[in-house]
């Protein structure tokens, strides 16, 4: 299997473009089939956590003619910031290069309006069913399922709805997904979000993980991360809003709650998931009082 290199999804502001993504040595995940069964899955999962990284190669990343290089390091991951001079909002296309292959490989990023409200909504059962806090549950899905067999939450209708309402009766057009699953899921969640219609976004993932062991430790999250990767949103794009979406199953209504404290004037809405397997009723109401004295909505929603 040849080498291949991964342009995630970048971010722009109205001054430069930060973009990243992982080269790679070995990359054996297929395409996605809608036939595909347990025993494929199975093993498109296993290959996505045994890919090869390419460590501390050159590649070039080419933007509407500017061409910058970058190094990747010791997990085959890189990111760099390039300038530019887009004016209009919407998605545009890169380019990244290594000379090894002498192959092309494309991706895109996202040029926000600043002056629009942003959704950040966390992934894992806050639009797709996880059983985040089921562990066995949890590993049979993401083992055995693929992103044609995975379901969105039953009551899709319910988000669009809240986030309508909480923007003043607009549909939000800047989505931005902060969850703790790692790159390696990043082809299954772009297939998943196609596929189920869901708005079209930048991905705000952790760290790749290499190997099998890594793998078994999925189960350890860096909430930090949600937390670092909100706040970088919120200084990147210094005059915009944004509403939080989350669940009641892990620590989203924690981070939330900071979030307001630090930033009440910023966010236009909390939006939490309630699980029906989860039965913490005082501790949602909890969040809901001390979000709500910062002047800010909080929404429940099934």
């Amino acid at each position: 299997m040849e080498s291949k290199i991964i342009g995630y999804r970048g971010i722009a502001n109205h001054e430069k473009v930060i973009i990243s993504g992982h080269a790679f040595e070995k990359h054996k995940v297929r395409d996605l089939l809608p036939h595909h069964g347990r025993r494929k899955n199975f093993k498109q999962m296993v290959r996505r956590f045994r890919a090869r990284p390419l460590k501390r190669i050159s590649i070039d990343i080419r933007i509407n003619g500017v061409t910058k290089k970058v190094r990747t390091d010791s997990r085959g991951f890189f990111t760099c910031e390039i300038q530019h001079t887009f004016t209009e909002s919407g998605w545009y296309p890169y380019e990244l290069y290594w000379k090894r292959n002498d192959k092309r490989f494309q991706s895109e990023f996202y040029l926000s309006d600043e002056h629009e409200t942003g959704v950040i909504s966390d992934i894992d059962d806050t639009l797709l069913i996880s059983h985040s806090t089921r562990l066995m549950k949890k590993m049979i899905l993401m083992l055995f399922r693929n992103a044609h067999t995975r379901k969105p939450i039953p009551f899709l209708v319910h988000f669009y709805h809240h986030l309508k309402e909480l923007n003043d009766a607009d549909n939000p057009k800047d989505y931005f997904y902060v969850s703790n699953s790692e790159w390696n899921l990043y082809d299954f969640l772009v297939d998943f979000f196609e596929i189920n219609e869901l708005p079209k976004g930048v991905f705000f993932l952790q760290n790749l993980k290499k190997g099998l062991r890594d793998f078994v430790k999925k189960g350890k999250l860096n909430h930090n991360h949600k937390l670092s990767s909100i706040e970088f949103l919120l200084k990147f794009y210094p005059t915009k809003s944004y509403i939080l979406v989350g669940d009641n199953g892990q620590k989203d209504m924690d981070i939330y709650h900071q979030i307001v404290s630090r930033y009440p004037g910023r966010i236009r809405g909390v939006m939490i998931r309630k699980l029906s397997y989860i039965k913490n009723e005082k501790r949602i109401k909890w969040y809901e009082d001390k979000i709500t004295s910062f002047g800010v909505p909080f929404v429940t929603f099934h």
